[in-house]
């Protein structure tokens, strides 16, 4: 009897263990066949600042919240079986092998790597396995993401014509379509009238009669040097592709398509450019993925109990 009322209370204590075990260990979210507990959030906010270190590029704020890195958690596991459906695991050796490289390259061995890991707060299987969610995102972002996106040198131009506006060293070379029409044919063009005209011309090729005199020509390799200065202006305000607004030069007024815009190159530009093409990568890579996140969700069993 009294070994059966010790059974029983020995089984009621570990009942209890468990119980409290699973409130402390709450599921956060469950993505397909894959669990991620609240401990393991609240774990990885604690220990952010060696995740920053290791894997910068998905741990890219100073702070996140829990919810935040939750997101991230779920992120990963997305990536992940993406990488499966095309073929790329990353192995334990493959991450090994990295690991080794950092030591090489920061001139330490696993004796002072462990110890630099134990004054963080963390432990070597949460840096192996961060090392591992940063080298799943690299093969993401290079063979998922970057096929994807296109940076023209029009791109860059645009970009650095819009950071150095009141440059006045900037010069571009432009290839224009001319619309244009005696001051005496019609009365100074309403606001938005004349360009509307313009508009549906290059639809449909028809004028109204009181434009019936306009006329239309193409200007090619018009260079900065010799024009007015208010077309010059009128011009560097308007990006290619798009028309100016209407302008009376010598008793006619003038719409200009600018069918091409292009920068010509100055010292100023060329140290700059790759720069500039890195930045506008990485924005259009961080705009494409935050899409590919919202898409694939909707391809997996995702449950959020945060």
């Amino acid at each position: 009897m009294k070994l059966a009322s010790r059974f029983f209370f020995v089984f009621v204590l570990l009942s209890s263990f468990n119980v409290e075990a699973k409130l402390l260990d709450k599921i956060a979210a469950v993505v397909d066949d894959n669990i991620i507990s609240l401990s393991q959030v609240i774990r990885t906010n604690n220990n952010i600042a060696i995740k920053k270190n290791v894997a910068p590029m998905i741990y890219d704020k100073s702070s996140f919240t829990n919810a935040e890195i939750l997101n991230i958690s779920i992120n990963k596991f997305l990536v992940r079986s993406k990488l499966t459906d095309i073929g790329y695991t990353i192995t334990d050796d493959q991450v090994e092998a990295q690991i080794k490289t950092n030591q090489e390259r920061l001139g330490v061995d696993r004796k002072a790597l462990m110890g630099f890991l134990k004054q963080q707060g963390t432990s070597f299987d949460e840096y192996f396995e961060t090392l591992r969610e940063a080298i799943e995102y690299s093969y993401f972002v290079n063979r998922v993401i970057s096929p994807m996106i296109s940076i023209s040198e029009q791109d860059v131009k645009n970009t650095y014509y819009k950071n150095n506006i009141k440059d006045s060293r900037m010069n571009f070379k432009y290839a224009l379509i001319d619309y244009a029409i005696s001051k005496d044919q019609i009365a100074k063009p309403g606001k938005g009238q004349m360009e509307e005209v313009v508009k549906q011309y290059r639809v449909n090729s028809n004028l109204p009669e009181a434009y019936s005199t306009m006329t239309v020509s193409n200007l090619d390799d018009i260079t900065e040097e010799g024009i007015a200065p208010e077309m010059k202006s009128l011009l560097k305000e308007t990006d290619e592709g798009a028309m100016t607004t209407p302008i009376l030069l010598n008793g006619h007024y003038h719409i200009f398509y600018l069918a091409k815009k292009d920068l010509v190159e100055t010292e100023a530009f060329a140290s700059q450019k790759d720069k500039i093409k890195d930045e506008l990568f990485e924005k259009q890579v961080k705009a494409e993925i935050a899409v590919w996140f919202e898409r694939e969700r909707n391809k997996h069993y995702i449950k959020i109990s945060l």
